[in-house]
């Protein structure tokens, strides 16, 4: 193939991933995640308190839309792991635009229009003078929020392909997730449940570092204490959800590092039998 024709079937490609990603389903969650970021723009000049979730779909949207096109691809039928690493980065980097770039335009508009600009005013004078979402400015807001709303958009699909989509994929088609890979070397009988327990057990060991980064804890040192301290606020009918998520966390990690670790140990043994026969 020439370089010509390599760099004309590229760009076929992603023709067709950005046709998929604005197409179907994916279209629909594209204008719901807009039309979310807008009406957050909107509630949160009146928010000067910041009390209300709504205003947080501002930075939430972009994320929402881009997860969901990492989301979908889990069920799709794959030729490829190529097919998996294009929609990574498309979902990345080119889906969060598609809603920060609408939702911005908007919110530059409506605050160029006077009365709204007193609306945000109003609101900040009744609240001792701070506003919780529009305190920076109007200049620095409509920098901030676009920006941050895209560095969200880029984390999700991230987080979503290694939680659910691999895993799903590593069961539904292992064939897809091991090709090219050390765990190819491993036994025809053994090799889909090797891929499961790799990548499923990746899923499980980032799931739990997020609980763990969010929850209210310390080092798996602190576990048997904390679940003690944990059980007994439960007997006198208090929860913390901040300690369950930590523990939930902790667990999470042993589990998905163990299972990792059992892949990797039949993968291992599978290239030492390779290499002595």
């Amino acid at each position: 193939m020439s370089d010509t024709d390599a760099a004309s079937e590229d760009s076929r490609i992603w023709r067709d991933e950005f046709r998929s990603l604005l197409s179907g389903v994916n279209l629909l969650v594209l204008i719901a995640s807009i039309a979310a970021g807008v009406w957050g723009v909107l509630d949160s000049m009146t928010d000067a308190g910041g009390d209300r979730f709504w205003g947080n779909l501002t930075v939430a949207a972009p994320g929402i839309y881009a997860g969901w096109c990492m989301l979908e691809i889990a069920w799709k039928t794959l030729a490829n792991i190529g097919t998996v690493l294009l929609r990574l980065v498309s979902a990345c980097i080119v889906a969060p635009a598609f809603v920060v770039l609408p939702v911005a335009v908007i919110q530059a508009i409506a605050v160029a229009l006077p009365g709204v600009r007193q609306t945000i005013a109003d609101a900040e004078a009744e609240n001792s003078g701070f506003h919780y979402w529009w305190s920076e400015g109007m200049a620095s807001q409509l920098f901030l929020v676009p920006l941050g709303g895209y560095v969200i958009g880029m984390c999700v699909p991230l987080a979503v392909a290694l939680v659910i989509t691999l895993p799903v994929i590593s069961i539904r088609a292992p064939h897809i997730t091991g090709a090219g890979s050390h765990l190819e070397t491993v036994g025809a009988g053994r090799r889909d449940s090797t891929t499961a327990f790799v990548f499923c057990g990746l899923g499980v060991t980032v799931l739990g570092i997020g609980l763990w980064v969010f929850g209210d804890g310390g080092s798996i040192a602190d576990f048997p204490e904390d679940l003690g301290r944990l059980l007994q606020a439960t007997s006198y009918g208090y929860f913390h959800w901040e300690d369950a998520v930590w523990l939930f966390g902790v667990v999470f990690v042993v589990v998905g590092v163990a299972l990792m670790g059992w892949g990797c140990v039949r993968v291992l043994s599978a290239r030492g039998r390779a290499a002595r026969g």
